[in-house]
């Protein structure tokens, strides 16, 4: 008995399967990137999460947000903006006053990191299988 696989004709054949289950693969990591993502002081992070589509079968997802990276990874102690910490702290902890005390921690501490992209690649991992 002789089986022939043709992997060419294979290849061919799953090739849209294929590009369309990454598609809606991409689509619910989106969701579940916007659901996972820190609300923070102005939601900005959150709302800027989208799919940037490119040619040759590329598909980028993500923010232009700055310190998305930040939020997700964590910071090692630096200087922050320290009018950028009054606006959060007035938005988020509801006092202005509290900016100093954050400002000094981020200074020595810098800040821990919120895997909010895990979570996402996790939950969306389940959602499609």
């Amino acid at each position: 008995m002789i089986v022939r696989l043709d992997l060419n004709e294979l290849e061919r054949e799953l090739d849209g399967e294929i590009q369309d289950f990454i598609l809606e693969f991409a689509n619910e990591l989106v969701n579940q990137l916007k659901i996972e993502a820190p609300v923070g002081a102005t939601g900005d992070l959150r709302r800027s999460i989208q799919i940037f589509r490119q040619g040759n079968g590329v598909i980028w997802l993500g923010t232009r947000i700055h310190y998305a990276h930040d939020v997700w990874k964590g910071t090692p102690p630096h200087t922050p903006d320290f009018d950028a910490i009054k606006v959060w702290a007035r938005r988020k902890l509801g006092d202005e006053e509290l900016a100093g005390p954050v400002y000094r921690s981020i200074q020595q501490s810098g800040t821990e990191p919120n895997d909010y992209v895990g979570r996402a690649v996790d939950a969306a991992i389940e959602q499609t299988t």
